[in-house]
């Protein structure tokens, strides 16, 4: 059985924290968090801390929190267990104050509150020791979860692409849904070519699956929604979108 201390109360960490409850083979030893009340709930559960100097022996100490934290935090975790954060674009010589280091990576986006199996989730590994490259894998295969090893440089591109196909992809969502809400359009109603678009990119190569004005170079249709984009900004991101999409798909 893996001993593991949870670090941060982010998305993550709630998500691990339902998942290791969960999992037989994990022994959720601890949770520490700066702000208390923010995991006092879990009480009955496990034991929880506000002082990384009262942290208890674990297999694993891994930090959920935000990317610009996980080097001073990694610093004052005094033990021989083996360090670990979950950040994809953090490289693996940012966590201080141990020789035992890894990097163990959900490739998934996280939100509090949704329901969320981590069976068959690729999990990107990262480590310095044989040893602990094996406790990762086990630690995953518990979860149900697929290991994928992979350095620093690569998991770096790794997160860029998921950066441009999640954060981005939801943030034109966004922007759809406000002008639906702006002009008193139902967003249900986009929910069945939402869900169409990224199951075709799933199962076939996007760019083969690429459609709209801007691939048929429908001028009068492309100049016809730029005359309904009041706002400056969107129209700009509409033009720079159209423009990506023609250079992709060049006549020769």
């Amino acid at each position: 059985m893996t001993k593991v201390v949870l670090i941060g109360a982010g998305h993550l960490a709630f998500y691990f924290y339902e998942q290791f409850l969960r999992c037989k083979e994990v022994n959720l030893t601890q949770w520490f968090n700066r702000s208390i009340e923010k995991i006092d709930f879990a009480k009955p559960k496990v034991a929880i801390t506000n002082q990384l100097s009262q942290l208890k022996a674990a297999d694993l100490y891994l930090i959920c929190v935000s990317d610009d934290a996980i080097e001073s935090i990694s610093k004052k975790i005094n033990t021989k267990g083996l360090i670990a954060h979950c950040a994809g674009g953090v490289p693996l010589n940012r966590l201080s104050g141990s020789s035992r280091k890894a990097v163990f990576y959900p490739l998934q986006t996280f939100t509090k509150g949704r329901d969320m199996s981590f069976e068959h989730l690729p999990f990107c590994i990262e480590t310095t020791q044989s040893k602990d490259r094996k406790l990762l894998n086990e630690l995953t295969n518990n979860l149900g979860g697929v290991a994928h090893e992979f350095n620093s440089e690569k998991r770096a591109l790794i997160h860029l692409i998921a950066v441009l196909i999640n954060n981005f992809g939801n943030h034109l969502l966004h922007l759809g849904s406000e002008l639906s809400k702006k002009h008193e359009i139902p967003f249900q109603i986009f929910h069945s070519l939402i869900e169409e678009t990224y199951q075709k990119a799933c199962t076939q190569c996007p760019k083969d699956v690429q459609t709209g004005p801007a691939l048929r170079r429908d001028q009068r249709t492309i100049d016809k929604h730029i005359d309904l984009l009041t706002d400056k900004d969107l129209r700009k991101l509409y033009l720079n979108l159209t423009t990506s999409i023609q250079k992709k798909h060049e006549r020769r």
